[in-house]
């Protein structure tokens, strides 16, 4: 079975998810504006930034 995981976007707070577990970061955009990296590992959202 494949784990998931769930973060909250750092504009806005809407929960983002499910991520699946693997290495490596993936990139998330979300409707507020904000774009952030997930460090998929560690299960934090890494480097942000307003688009």
């Amino acid at each position: 079975m494949t784990e998931t995981f769930h973060l909250k976007c750092p504009g806005c707070g809407t929960e983002k998810a499910p991520f699946t577990t693997h290495d490596g970061t993936i990139g998330v955009h979300c409707s507020c504006g904000v774009s952030f990296n997930v460090d998929i590992e560690a299960r934090q959202v890494g480097e942000w930034w307003v688009r």
